[in-house]
C-alpha cells in the first residue's frame, strides 16, 4: 500500500501579528507597483496622441490603442480592413515616431479582441 501523500500544512506558525486593512491598503497604494501602472497608462496614451497626430484625419478614429514594448510598438484597431491601411500608413509616418519606434523596432498592427464590426 502506497504512503499517504503530504499535506499542504505549514510546519511552523505565521510569523508576525496581522495587519490592520488600512495599513495594508496605504502600503498598496503608496507602493511602487501602483505608480507604476498609472506612469504605463500615461505613457500608453501619450504614444497613441502622438500617433494620431501623424495619422491621416480617415484613420484616427479607428486607432483603439498604442502599446510600446522592448522592440516592438504595438498599434491595435478595430477592425481586420483598416488594419491594412493602417499598415501602410504607418510605413510613411515611421521617421516622425522615432524615440518610440527606433529603426530596429518592429511596428505590429493587430486587430482589438472583441472589437465591433461596423457596417
Amino acid at each position: 500500500m502506497p504512503n499517504k501523500p503530504p499535506r499542504d500544512k505549514p510546519r511552523r506558525p505565521r510569523s508576525g501579528r496581522p495587519r490592520a486593512l488600512g495599513d495594508v491598503l496605504q502600503r498598496a497604494t503608496t507602493g511602487s507597483a501602483l505608480a507604476a501602472i498609472q506612469q504605463g497608462a500615461a505613457g500608453v496614451e501619450a504614444l497613441r496622441q502622438k500617433l494620431l497626430s501623424q495619422l491621416p484625419q480617415a484613420l484616427q478614429p479607428h486607432v483603439a490603442s498604442a502599446i510600446a514594448k522592448p522592440g516592438e510598438v504595438v498599434v491595435f484597431v478595430d477592425s481586420a480592413a483598416w488594419a491594412g491601411r493602417l499598415k501602410l500608413a504607418l510605413a510613411e509616418v515611421r521617421p516622425d515616431l522615432k524615440p518610440e519606434a527606433q529603426d530596429s523596432d518592429r511596428l505590429t498592427v493587430k486587430v482589438m479582441p472583441g472589437g465591433q464590426f461596423r457596417r
